[in-house]
């Protein structure tokens, strides 16, 4: 079953690290209205794939709970990314997300009783994987105090959303549709505060990015209920990885050798990061 969680882990990390693709891909720089339409977008599609798989429409609190610490993550990351910069703030966010779900899972609910030592290596060689895979990017720094900080909590939001759900002991099918409506309520309160005027701009390809998103989110629980946080976690980050490659590869943001290896490095260190963790 632990072959299984793992591989839940990277399927997330495949959908995680492409969902903001068909948002790229439509130029919009409309993040504020980006973020409302995804969280309808998450909502609906939740509710689909509860009734298809036969999860239960239940108002779980502990999953509610998640789904608001989610939006709450997302949007305080929208800072970050403007007063950073892509390339300073997803290395930043993603290292403080992996080490989040670690330190909560080995700290607090005592996952590696016995690979401690080892878990610790693998987290440090996927952190500095992330650091490098990500930090290839040229955009310049705005607002370095405020973007530092909202980076800092998201990431520790973020390592933290799925929390709520091992503290309650919920089952992945009884966690899934809460979580999607913790989304959807929050998400549409932050557009409210913000007031989010609605145009019509990249509005197919925002709600597209929902529901591969969530895709990601639902086999990311499946993981959680397998290996458990300070496994799933860490490996679901590699996340950091594909969205590079998409940069790399299909939008071609990536056109200097030394970058491209660069990327190429932390990819294998990221993977080695991964196969330690595998064995603590």
């Amino acid at each position: 079953m632990a072959n299984i969680g793992f591989l839940a882990a990277l399927g997330a990390a495949v959908a995680w690290g492409t969902w903001m693709v068909p948002f790229k891909k439509s130029g919009s720089s409309n993040l504020i209205q980006f973020q409302a339409l995804i969280a309808v977008s998450i909502g609906f599609s939740g509710l689909i794939i509860s009734l298809i798989l036969g999860f239960p429409l239940s108002f779980n609190i502990y999953g509610l709970v998640s789904g608001a610490l989610w939006a709450v993550a997302s949007a305080i990351s929208l800072t970050a990314i403007v007063d950073l910069g892509l390339s300073k703030a997803v290395p930043l966010v993603s290292s403080l997300v992996i080490l989040s779900y670690f330190l909560w899972g080995v700290l607090f609910f005592n996952e590696l009783p016995e690979g401690l030592m080892l878990g610790f290596l693998g987290i440090g060689l996927m952190v500095a994987g992330v650091v490098l895979v990500s930090s290839t990017g040229n955009m310049a720094s705005r607002n370095v105090k405020k973007g530092l900080l909202a980076g800092v909590l998201a990431g520790l939001i973020w390592g933290s959303q799925l929390v709520p759900g091992k503290l309650g002991n919920v089952a992945t099918g009884d966690f899934f549709f809460p979580v999607c409506l913790g989304i959807l309520i929050t998400g549409l309160l932050i557009a409210l505060i913000m007031r989010v005027k609605f145009q019509k701009e990249a509005v197919g390809a925002s709600l597209v990015c929902g529901i591969i998103w969530n895709i990601g989110n639902l086999l990311s629980l499946i993981s959680l209920s397998l290996i458990g946080l300070s496994k799933m976690g860490p490996v679901s980050q590699t996340a950091s990885l594909v969205a590079v490659l998409w940069g790399l590869f299909y939008f071609k943001e990536i056109t200097r050798a030394k970058q491209k290896v660069q990327v190429l490095i932390g990819a294998l260190i990221l993977l080695a990061g991964i196969i330690t963790l595998g064995f603590a």
